[in-house]
């Protein structure tokens, strides 16, 4: 068979698609051209290495946790990088051209866990910068004018280290501020202007692992589009320096808020005027109770999920009870023993209840009257010996779960359910009878009708 000769623009045009879809980098850092990436990570590298150049552009280079200690100029020559990804390596110094080729498309950079003292002149020329991590490098201050310079997009940042010891005043340039996550600190206060110059765009804010004792007063107050609130290990926090940081305002535009390990024996009151506020998270903290008006009539008729994990709450607060909207509640972990008849009194649209790991032992029989569009209960691993009569107040409940509770399976305890006529056929119980090796499914169906009187 007579063989086609290869027409000669194949010849040109093989090297530049090979170029085209060839890794940059060499092995074992590995390439994914859909986005494209390069992955060179955990692989114990000490410099950049070398790369071939390639005309496909908007590239996202990951080189988290190596050895790098020095980024030299030109450094990434040859690629036009999108986002760079420097985080967990040694990195002490990157010199003022480092990135050059690259200033104007680099968009996100990650330099998290090294070990920078001071902001690098590089990171100035970067400006279409919209994401900034620096967290974990013990960084002093941060120079004002390479805040100046890469404030046009900047939308992101993250920061803190133990030598951090006063708030840095170069942030007061960054305007269009919408995300800030501050961890680690060494200061314990906020200046009153903290928060001022992103007032009207940070819609989220996060506070790690500081000594705050006070946020300052009415720090916090004006941001009206904060839409996401993270408190976590803040332990010199009270709720009342929170309450003060929020005045006379509050936090309006607040959707989402969730506070954890912060020492907090009571909820602050930053839900007032919350019209659009959606969930609570409360997680290991000490909380004993909630004020009564903590929900005021202003509160959001958008509110539907409270979630409350490892807490020192002995009862159902009556603040929580009344609230009309929520459609999930979670108290698990904390130390209720007992449920009331007007627990849930006001809960109209509740459709999910969890109050796992409580050493409840006994539930009214008039619970859940009100309840009826309540349909999951959770109770597992709590020290209920029997199923509550209760669940026959609710219109079609579905699943309870009593897995881990010590329910003692006889014709006394149970037998109650052979009259329970408006028992749904799909209802399911999860759980095992204590004292009778089966579960207790199986009991109901199997041994309950055989039960006399």
């Amino acid at each position: 068979m007579k063989a086609h000769p290869v027409p000669i623009y194949a010849y040109v045009l093989l090297p530049l698609l090979i170029s085209c879809f060839a890794c940059p980098f060499p092995p074992p850092c590995q390439c994914s051209f859909r986005y494209p990436n390069a992955l060179c990570v955990g692989l114990n590298l000490t410099s950049i290495p070398k790369i071939f150049p390639t005309p496909y552009g908007g590239w996202g280079v990951n080189f988290l946790d190596n050895r790098l200690r020095h980024i030299p100029a030109n450094a990434f020559q040859g690629i036009k990088l999108q986002t760079l990804v420097l985080s967990e390596n040694v990195i002490e110094t990157v010199e003022d051209q480092a990135f050059s080729g690259s200033e104007n498309s680099i968009t996100d950079l990650e330099i998290v866990g090294n070990k920078l003292t001071s902001l690098p002149t590089a990171f100035g020329k970067l400006q279409n910068l919209q994401a900034l991590s620096l967290s974990k490098n013990p960084l002093r201050d941060f120079d004002q004018e390479i805040m100046k310079n890469i404030s046009k997009l900047l939308t992101y940042i993250d920061f803190g280290s133990r030598e951090l010891r006063q708030w840095p005043t170069g942030l007061k340039y960054l305007t269009k501020l919408s995300m800030l996550v501050i961890t680690n600190t060494s200061f314990d206060s906020l200046p009153g202007d903290a928060f001022s110059s992103f007032k009207a765009s940070l819609q989220y804010l996060e506070i790690n692992n500081t000594p705050l004792k006070t946020l300052h007063y009415s720090s916090m107050n004006k941001l009206y589009h904060l839409q996401e609130l993270k408190l976590n290990g803040n332990t010199n926090l009270t709720a009342e320096a929170i309450n003060d940081s929020t005045k006379p305002d509050g936090l309006p535009g607040l959707v989402q808020v969730t506070f954890q390990n912060n020492g907090l024996t009571t909820l602050p009151d930053v839900f007032q005027n919350a019209s659009q506020l959606y969930s609570i998270t409360v997680l290991d903290e000490p909380i004993v109770s909630l004020d009564d008006n903590l929900f005021t009539s202003n509160f959001s008729s958008e509110f539907q999920s409270l979630t409350m994990n490892n807490t020192k709450l002995s009862h159902v607060p009556k603040c929580v009870s009344k609230v009309n909207s929520i459609t999930r509640l979670q108290i698990t972990n904390s130390n209720i023993s007992f449920i009331g008849k007007d627990d849930f009194y006001g809960m109209m649209n509740l459709l999910t209840l969890d109050l796992s790991a409580n050493p409840i032992w006994n539930v009214s029989d008039d619970a859940f009257r009100k309840n009826n569009a309540l349909k999951y209960l959770h109770f597992g691993n709590t020290r209920l010996q029997d199923i509550p009569r209760s669940i026959q107040n609710l219109k079609s409940p579905k699943y309870l779960s009593l897995s881990g509770c010590p329910i003692v399976c006889s014709c006394d305890n149970l037998g109650w359910i052979k009259n329970w006529k408006t028992r749904p056929e799909n209802f399911q119980i999860d759980g095992k009878c204590n004292n009778v090796k089966t579960d207790l499914m199986d009991y109901i169906k199997n041994e309950i009708p055989k039960c006399t009187g």
